[in-house]
């Protein structure tokens, strides 16, 4: 008992001490009769890192909260009025930017602070940063000798900087802007930086990069959500860049969005690479081994980011679930240029295992040249997936010029493994050979092995100067579905039909066993399907006029594509169909 009355007055004197320290009297307190403002109503603070201070006025207790990931509190809350301390980061953009502070008692009771940052700044002079596997943090990176590590030169980097990396294996340990999760590390691009890897491990002075021989690999250690975040804001004149690196190891599939940039961040997306609103270049890559617990294990592009991928590889993601969509690219509304590349060997549960677009509210370009879409798998644990290789929903715009899509696969009975549209999306299919792909193998109905429309008339479908046969299926046509809203062939064959120039179906026929040579490395960066012996395909394609007509009527691409064929070689007096043209 004697102890029980002495727990009472402890705790009797400890709250009377709290009252008569904080003044606030318990028995009126009455959060509507608050009072709170700041000193001043704006702030101005200069673009490096900084913590600013400013007066709070508030007879109650308060807390502070912003929309901008960029500002931070010393401390979020208090009893009183108080000296607030406001940590603004530094500002990587070149323009300016506002955010705004709240403070509240209530919803009702409250004041805001405008805080104005100035824009970074460009520097006078390019900066060279130099990385190392066994580097640390410790020393500057201006030299070889004298590297530092990824994670350092990163942070040290402004926009115009290029940082050169050594051969070795690179693991992230800094948490992306915004991030709250162990899954959040990555290493992140938030300039417009260059960024260059194949140099030998132990580089000296004059070391040149090499990145076949000398891998430089960034590794997420089936640990980071993202191996690779690039969110550098859109500047004219900038972008970033990078050359010769393997990303592996990532493993989507947390849970939410982390806010970075003023951008909301997918953890379902992207285990090798994500790109959001951000202008990139990226050049002999290899995008491989990811996995996902959700969608899309490979490479994810959003926020109309606009990309350029060259002489690179994006094989063997995969997913771990059957709902999962978008193997090795998913093209959420930006802007894809997919140049002398392959896509290959990546396996979903869903849909669209090659290349998934998809936005439903602003169009996604996708521009190939010369590219292998190859042994892509939809439907992995059996479901009816359509899209093995490509998968055109809404809004989406492709141009297909000089590849090859092959040996695709569709799960179940769906059709398409080849290419599957929907939703008011517009295929142009041009010099390209469509060969080998499953679609429709446990289903002999109309959806189309190759090809497969699957929205009635709202998808448009354009063919010219390409090969679509020998796909294979229980019984489907090469193309089928639902009816286009527009659909042309020309100088085409399309199973053993051969259409002449004008779109009309002539008397030959093409026989695909006997036309085609065998898939392999016929000197494009990925296999090609060339063809054999005098066919229709060798002799009645597009002529040379005919296709420098078609590249000025398709203001969007790059009309000197459309006269070479995958390996590079002019088509100049030919008049061959498909991607390869040369006969074996």
């Amino acid at each position: 008992m004697k102890l029980y009355r002495i727990k009472q007055v402890l705790v009797l004197l400890i709250l009377a001490a709290f009252a008569s320290c904080q003044k606030i009297d318990i028995k009126s307190f009455d959060a509507q009769a608050g009072e709170i403002a700041f000193d001043k109503s704006s702030l101005d603070a200069g673009n490096q890192l900084d913590t600013l201070e400013i007066a709070l006025q508030s007879n109650l207790p308060y807390r502070l909260k912003t929309a901008s990931n960029w500002i931070t509190f010393v401390k979020a809350n208090g009893l009183a009025s108080d000296k607030v301390q406001i940590i603004v980061a530094r500002n990587r953009e070149l323009v300016d930017r506002t955010g705004i502070v709240e403070a509240y008692i209530t919803d009702q009771v409250k004041t805001s602070l405008t805080i104005v940052q100035k824009a970074g700044e460009v520097s006078s002079e390019t900066k060279h940063l130099y990385v190392k596997a066994t580097a640390t943090a410790s020393t500057d990176g201006l030299s070889w000798e004298k590297a530092t590590s990824l994670d350092q030169a990163l942070k040290d980097a402004e926009n115009g900087d290029v940082i050169h990396v050594a051969a070795g294996v690179y693991r992230p340990t800094v948490t992306l802007t915004g991030g709250s999760q162990a899954g959040d590390i990555t290493f992140e691009i938030a300039q417009n930086i260059k960024l260059i890897g194949g140099y030998p491990s132990q580089a000296s002075t004059g070391a040149t990069a090499d990145p076949i021989n000398n891998k430089t690999e960034l590794n997420g250690d089936d640990k980071a959500i993202h191996v690779l975040t690039i969110l550098a804001p859109k500047t004219p004149g900038q972008k970033v860049e990078i050359d010769g690196f393997t990303l592996t190891k990532g493993k989507a599939g947390g849970t939410g969005t982390v806010p970075s940039n003023g951008l909301n961040i997918s953890r379902q997306h992207g285990a090798g690479l994500l790109i959001a609103g951000s202008v990139v270049e990226l050049k002999n890559m290899r995008i491989t081994d990811n996995s996902s617990a959700n969608h899309n294990p490979g490479v994810y592009l959003t926020a109309a980011a606009d990309v350029i991928i060259r002489n690179s590889t994006i094989s063997n993601n995969y997913c771990t679930i059957a709902s999962s969509n978008g193997g090795g690219i998913w093209n959420d509304g930006s802007r894809l240029q997919l140049i002398d590349s392959e896509i290959v060997g990546n396996r979903i549960g869903g849909v669209g295992a090659g290349l998934y677009s998809l936005n439903t509210s602003v169009e996604s370009v996708n521009i190939l040249y010369n590219v292998t879409i190859a042994n892509n798998v939809a439907g992995m644990f059996g479901a009816n997936s359509v899209g093995g290789g490509i998968y055109a929903r809404e809004k989406s715009q492709f141009y297909l010029i000089n590849s090859t899509i092959h040996s695709n696969r569709a799960g179940g009975n769906g059709f398409g493994g080849g290419i599957a549209m929907y939703g008011a999306s517009q295929m142009n299919l041009i010099n390209s050979t469509v060969t080998a792909n499953q679609g429709g193998m446990n289903n002999a109905g109309s959806g189309g092995s190759a090809i497969q429309n699957a929205s009635a008339a709202n998808n448009s479908l354009f063919i010219y100067n390409s090969i679509i046969a020998g796909n294979v299926s229980t019984g489907s046509p090469e193309l089928g579905g639902n009816a286009f809203a527009s659909y042309s062939i020309k100088s085409s064959t399309l199973g053993t039909q051969v259409y002449d120039y004008d779109g009309k179906l002539g008397t030959k026929t093409f026989d695909p066993q006997a036309s085609f040579g065998t898939v392999g490395n016929h000197g494009a960066y990925g296999e090609t399907v060339p063809l054999k012996g005098a066919s229709a395909a060798t002799t009645d394609g597009m002529t040379t006029l005919q296709l420098q007509i078609l590249g000025v009527n398709l203001s969007a691409i790059n009309a000197d594509y459309l006269l070479i064929d995958q390996k590079n070689v002019s088509r100049n007096g030919k008049a061959i169909m498909g991607a390869d043209i040369s006969v074996k």
